[in-house]
């Protein structure tokens, strides 16, 4: 026995030779230069330029496969001699390289300043339909609110809070090193490398007077590694379904006073009970009668199933001097509201050649091609249909609706077939997707050239150029019958030209000094030339209804808008090295604006930065992996839009006969000064226990201050307005970003990451002895004023409040309504969170793989102007407390308010529900005060179940690579504090949106699949 056993350990300790592949899970390319090393030993091999490898081993041995920017893994030799492995791409890997300002790709670890990394490859999968919307839950600090215009709208981002008073908070974003002028929001995602996110100025200084919000870089696809042809073809087919969260009461009907009136769109009528009532209908040829039923789903059975369906074709070459890659992605998509839809066609070429054995090129062409048919109207717009979908009488069926317009006999005219004819803020749904209609046209090409030339030994001049442009064309029709808006009839006209032109030539050079020092200094110039340009025409009404032309105009107006702006830079940037680990990074940035008067044309921004990873400078105990602190401080300067120093005159075309000259309100602003934003950033980067568990932690401070502002002015004899410096806008916050891999093993693998973020900000200052700034309010505005205050948050809203007490009691009238203030002038609400959170959990079992993510927002408020209106309406559930007349504010309605009468005592007040809500509701003096909603809400963001078919079954397939995966978004709320909104969506992109809901498209959730496959 013991010899038989001495005989089988010598034939299982024998050695043999271990062959295989390795390639990128991505994109199923092989990976050459992969470590391939035997645990517990140093003998290994590496991957040849096909991703083979060869290595003598031992069944039982453990061989380990490391390589830089991707997920080490381990694999035990058994009886099989081939062992192929594909590698997950490691965005924390301590040795990742990353891409930052001006596309400069350094190592992780080295850099003195906070960024993050996503995986492009789950939002490909995942397809949101705004490239952006992906990054939702899982990049500490990040904060992504949708605009209510249905397919195609944007969406706004915002890093590190709010900091601008009338310009942009929204990030820069970069494609391949370059600036764009537009956004990402119609980039396909499959072509799609990486995604970094720069928070904070203090990561983005080089990028100039665009990055003091930070950046989001992205970096695209460039041609196969290691494989001389590869084609990949992807589908993605989800559906798409509305969540409506109001909760509509189902009891009574249209009319008021408890009495039927087929021609209200209030819900104050009698019980519905079934009996039989005169029909709404306003056509004189109907003549039928109408069931008084609850129509419980009559909003949700407006809306319809949306589809979104991507298809991508890639292929990509690669030799040993060229790599190309070329995508082709058709986009598909169906809203959720009727007839509003998108196609979309992305072609995409990249090119990188080494053409000499010093020069190198590489060149880019995109090209984005997008239909969408009726992006709808936002917020308090009379021709946004949502408007009229979620105040449909509760009698009224979705069926009976659609029927949305008649001919007219006298006149052949279609009329809109509506329960109010002629209503001052109301129609008919359908005949507003139908006959209140638009098609927007845009052409967008990013192109970029890039060659860099090495003079020498670790010195090269690189020169880029690089355009984006964008064409759009946009028709807008109205039918007659649209009432207030257009009863005749009316047409629009929009020709948009954007075009971002940047030129910049950069010289790069790279020394050691010896094994402990290295240093890298880099100096260049940057030209940048934006411009936009539009035409708008608008008929204001049509002489001969439903012809549409703008020869058809009854008083044409037209606006003609040209804005160019030109910034010329220098910079510098350098970093020293000790050991590579302790870094010491510096920046100088100078920038000569256009848009600013010639004595404050020129400003200077600094940053200066230092990284010591501590685990490679000092022994540390074995529990810790990798240590590493870093501090940085940064100042960016900023300009103002185009025209801010001369006095504007308009040329108005009142009517086809005639114009008339306008002069601005505002005076010209001959001081201008640069805005100036300064950060100050510390983190602390923490690996433990064999890099199972790891810690990003942040604590930044950000000051804006000069920034340029419309004001008002008091002396005489000029304008009323003045454009000035002013203000100081303080950030301060901290992120943390936790990995934790719980249960680690050959076939199965957790990973689980958290992200926290907490920002608070403070109005620190305005301008002289202003201490409050509204920056929106107006006749337009009925429900709120944005309004800056010192010593409060960034974005307050104000509105009608409660009349209270000295003890903050609610001090109701003899009616049993609550007094209500005069104006505007209660806070009510502001839209910051307390923190914001993300929790991702990823598991792989053999050949599938499980993720999902939730997105946590706690704290906020948001303001309803959809509930007030509803409310005014009787059509909520809310409403059903005291339609009998017992409603006691205080009591049985607003139990969370302590409310008394006017001499002090308690209130025992009965008034009507219909007094009560149409008093504090409503569109013209809402009391907003009561249509406050708490923002926090938990929701499954995103879940992604995916199968890759093993090689086993490959080998009998043409293919190299097949994945399917089931994915999902936003599919429900684990918590919704908000109720009866989704906080998340707002009426447009502006700073002002924010906390601000009016008539927003509902909450959708998404389900459906993915199938990859690679050639």
């Amino acid at each position: 026995m013991l010899s038989l056993f001495m005989c089988s350990y010598t034939l299982i300790a024998q050695s043999k030779t271990v062959t295989g592949t390795v390639t990128d899970e991505t994109n199923n390319v092989p990976l050459p230069g992969v470590s391939v090393i035997i645990e517990g030993t140093s003998n290994g091999a590496q991957t040849d330029f096909d991703g083979n490898y060869s290595i003598e081993a031992s069944t039982g041995d453990v061989l380990k496969f490391s390589f830089i920017g991707m997920k080490t893994i381990t694999a035990t030799v058994s009886e099989s001699n081939v062992i192929n492995v594909s590698l997950q791409e490691d965005i924390e890997s301590l040795d990742a390289v990353v891409v930052t300002a001006l596309g400069i790709k350094r190592q992780k670890k080295s850099l003195t300043y906070a960024t993050q990394n996503v995986s492009s490859e789950e939002i490909s999968k995942a397809r949101p339909t705004n490239v952006v919307n992906g990054l939702s839950g899982k990049v500490a600090g990040i904060s992504i609110n949708r605009s209510g215009g249905g397919v195609g709208s944007a969406s706004k981002v915002t890093l590190r809070g709010l900091r601008s008073i009338a310009g942009s908070s929204d990030p820069l974003y970069v494609i391949d090193g370059v600036v764009v002028g537009g956004g990402i929001d119609n980039i396909s995602p499959d072509d799609i490398e990486s995604i970094s996110v720069l928070k904070g100025p203090n990561a983005a200084a080089l990028y100039g007077s665009s990055a003091n919000n930070g950046a989001i870089v992205i970096n695209t696809k460039s041609g196969a590694r290691g494989k001389d042809f590869a084609v990949t073809l992807s589908t993605t087919l989800t559906a798409e379904n509305v969540h409506i969260l109001t909760d509509y009461q189902n009891e009574f009907g249209q009319g008021i006073d408890g009495v039927y009136n087929p021609n209200t769109t209030f819900s104050w009528g009698p019980t519905l009970d079934g009996s039989s009532v005169a029909h709404w209908s306003n056509d004189p040829n109907f003549t039928g009668t109408s069931s008084l039923s609850a129509q419980p789903d009559n909003v949700k059975d407006f809306f319809d199933t949306g589809y979104n369906l991507a298809t991508n074709l890639a292929i990509s070459t690669n030799n040993e001097k060229t790599s190309t890659y070329f995508s082709y992605t058709n986009t598909n998509v169906t809203g959720t509201v009727p007839d509003n839809d998108l196609n979309g066609h992305t072609f995409s070429i990249r090119v990188n050649s080494k053409i000499a054995d010093k020069l190198k090129v590489d060149a880019k062409l995109n090209y984005i091609k997008q239909n969408i048919d009726n992006q709808f109207e936002q917020g308090e717009s009379f021709a946004n249909p949502i408007r009229h979908a979620v105040r449909l009488p509760r009698n009224i069926s979705a069926a009976d609706a659609s029927v949305f317009e008649f001919i007219e006999p006298s006149t052949g005219n279609a009329l809109q077939h509506f329960w109010v004819p002629g209503d001052n803020g109301g129609a008919n749904p359908y005949w507003t997707i139908n006959r209140n209609t638009s098609e927007l046209v845009r052409d967008r090409i990013i192109s970029a050239v890039t060659l860099e030339y090495e003079l020498m030994e670790g010195l090269s001049i690189q020169a880029r150029t690089s355009l984006d442009k964008t064409v759009e064309s946009k028709i807008t029709k109205w039918y007659n019958d649209s009432y207030i808006i257009a009863d005749n009839g009316d047409y629009f006209t929009r020709n948009f030209q954007s075009q971002a032109f940047n030129g910049d030539l950069l010289l790069k050079y790279d020394m050691e000094i010896n094994d402990d020092f290295k240093f890298n200094i880099n100096a260049g110039g940057n030209l940048s030339k934006n411009e936009f340009s539009s035409v708008d025409t608008r008929n204001n009404g049509l002489n001969i209804a439903n012809i549409f032309g703008v020869n058809n105009a009854s008083a044409i107006n037209v606006t003609q808008e040209f804005e160019p702006q030109e910034v010329q830079s220098v910079y510098g940037f350098a970093q020293l090295a000790y050991k590579n680990a302790l870094f010491l990074d510096l920046t100088a940035r100078n920038d000569w604006s256009s848009t600013l008067p010639a004595a404050n044309r020129s400003y200077f921004y600094p940053s200066v930065g230092i990284t010591a990873v501590i685990s490679d400078l000092v022994e540390l105990p074995e529990i810790f992996t990798f240590m590493k602190v870093r501090s940085n401080w940064a100042q960016v300067g900023n300009d103002t839009d185009p025209f801010r120093l001369t006095k504007q005159v308009n040329l108005e075309q009142g009517t086809i006969a005639g114009s008339f000259l306008e002069f601005d309100i505002t005076d010209p602003a001959l001081d201008l000064r640069p805005e100036q934003t300064e950060s100050l950033e510390f983190g602390l980067d923490l690996r433990l226990l064999d890099n199972r568990v790891g810690l990003d932690f942040t604590y930044y401070k950000s000051n804006t201050t000069d920034q340029l502002f419309l004001n008002s002015v008091t002396d005489t004899g000029g304008a009323p307005n003045r454009f000035i410096n002013g203000g100081d806008i303080q950030n301060t916050g901290i992120e943390a970003i936790l990995n934790v891999v719980p249960y680690r093993s050959e076939n199965f693998n957790w990973d689980l990451t958290f992200n926290f973020a907490k920002n608070t900000s403070e109005v620190v200052a305005l301008a002289g002895d202003v201490d409050e700034l509204a920056i929106e309010e107006g006749d337009d505005f009925f429900f709120r004023r944005y309004v800056l205050k010192v010593g409060q948050p960034f974005g307050d809203i104000y509105s009608r409040g409660f009349e209270r007490d000295d003890s903050g009691n609610v001090i109701v009238g003899a009616n049993g309504v609550p007094l209500i203030t005069d104006d505007k002038n209660t806070a009510i609400a502001n839209f910051n969170p307390d923190w914001l959170g993300g929790i991702r959990n990823t598991f792989t079992y053999k050949d599938f793989r499980l993720s999902f993510l939730i997105d946590i927002r706690e704290g906020g408020s948001v303001a309803s102007f959809t509930q007030a209106i509803l409310a005014s309406d009787g059509a909520t559930a809310q409403t059903l407390v005291g339609r009998d007349g017992t409603a006691v504010f205080g009591q049985n309605v607003f139990g969370n308010e302590t409310a008394v009468k006017e001499d002090g005592t308690p209130n025992d007040i009965q008034v009507s529900a219909q007094e009560l809500w149409t008093n504090l509701g409503g569109r013209n003096t809402p009391v907003g005060e009561a249509f406050v909603r708490d923002a926090s809400n938990v929701r499954l963001r995103e879940l992604i179940f995916g199968y890759s078919l093993p090689s086993s079954a490959l080998e009998k397939l043409p293919f190299e690579s097949v994945n399917f995966s089931i994915v999902g978004r936003n599919l429900f709320f684990l918590s919704n504090k908000a109720g009866d909104i989704d906080p998340e969506i707002t009426s447009g992109t502006d700073n002002g949106a924010e906390g601000f809901e009016s008539f927003s498209p509902p909450t959708t959730k998404s389900l459906g699949f993915n199938v990859k496959i690679g050639f």
